[in-house]
């Protein structure tokens, strides 16, 4: 059975390093604290994550301070599905520019799962860097 599935495209602008928020997505204590949920994350290529409870994978690729890659899955998506994400770190004038892209996000989850980078990542990675920065997408 084929399933559809959707590109997920973000970018919020931070006022802080590349390093900070590197450290933020891939250290689990840090991790933990700016989504308030339980994280495990080995920080080595090939090394697995987990986030909440919901969602699980690995990390594919590691270029520190500019590129993370993993594949992951959620409860929600269907069993046995992996999609990948991406994201890249520019430095800009005031700091650094995420730009999370999640490829093979299976369709029926591509509303929520938009929403959920937004509101359960990006924005508190904001609030918790004390960045006055805009999400965009």
């Amino acid at each position: 059975m084929k399933i559809k599935t959707d590109n997920i495209f973000q970018v919020v602008e931070l006022e802080a390093s590349a390093s900070d928020v590197f450290h933020a997505w891939m250290d689990e204590r840090i991790h933990a604290r700016f989504t308030g949920s339980p994280a495990r994350i080995e920080i080595r290529e090939g090394g697995r994550l987990e986030s909440g409870g919901i969602c699980f994978g690995y990390t594919l690729f590691l270029e520190e301070n500019k590129r993370i890659v993993q594949s992951i899955t959620h409860k929600d998506f269907p069993a046995g599905l992996y999609s990948t994400v991406v994201i890249d770190l520019e430095k800009t004038e005031h700091g650094t520019r995420i730009n999370l892209n999640h490829l093979g996000v299976p369709e029926e989850c591509s509303g929520w799962m938009t929403e959920t980078w937004k509101k359960s990542y990006l924005e508190p990675l904001r609030d918790f860097l004390g960045e006055k920065a805009v999400v965009n997408h």
